[in-house]
């Protein structure tokens, strides 16, 4: 297949991240600068600094690291949007 065709059964990683529910105590700055409707808390960015504000660290009430893969639905402290 040539390096500029797109495979047909492979999946838009984008598409599963629509879906994916995120704790809605995870924060970055750019959430208080463009507002939460603007960020895209699913996706996990190299430079943003995540925390949680129920403890305001980067560590969860459950002593675990935040960001967006591991503030999930399976974790105790998660609170839906």
């Amino acid at each position: 297949m040539d390096s500029n065709q797109t495979d047909p059964n492979q999946t838009d990683p984008n598409e599963a991240t629509i879906e994916t529910p995120v704790c809605r105590r995870l924060r970055t700055k750019m959430y208080y600068v463009l507002g939460r409707e603007h960020v895209n808390l699913r996706v996990s960015s190299p430079t943003a600094q995540y925390w949680c504000s129920h403890t305001a660290t980067v560590m969860g009430p459950d002593d675990e690291p935040c960001s967006p893969e591991f503030c999930q639905p399976d974790r105790g402290c998660f609170e839906t949007e």
